[in-house]
């Protein structure tokens, strides 16, 4: 019987399963208990008859495993050369003002 139970589940590893409802793993996840229940369907739970699902440790330790975002890494970017220095920086001198957007008219 254990074995098939063992099977069933081979992620667990408890030796005492404690079940938590919708309010206990949701406190435990520090996230709003709707989160869970809209998401049931997707994340590892339990469910005995008509009663609403229950998680025990292991299916809360998945379900933060599947919601890890992983830092993205950082890209190795080379010092910029001395020609790409020199044209970001613009002197004062070398900005000059466009011409003029509208054509003059002439003033009668």
């Amino acid at each position: 019987m254990t074995a098939g139970l063992r099977n069933s589940r081979p992620y667990c590893t408890c030796v005492v399963v404690q079940n938590y409802g919708y309010d206990e793993a949701a406190a435990k996840l520090k996230i709003k208990r709707r989160w869970l229940e809209d998401n049931v369907s997707r994340i590892p739970h339990q469910k005995f008859g008509a009663n609403s699902a229950v998680f025990c440790d292991c299916e809360l330790r998945l379900i933060q495993a599947m919601c890890t975002v992983p830092p993205a890494p950082a890209e190795e970017e080379a010092p910029p050369t001395e020609a790409e220095r020199t044209t970001a920086v613009m002197t004062l001198r070398s900005i000059k003002p466009s011409g003029s957007r509208r054509p003059t008219e002439a003033v009668v």
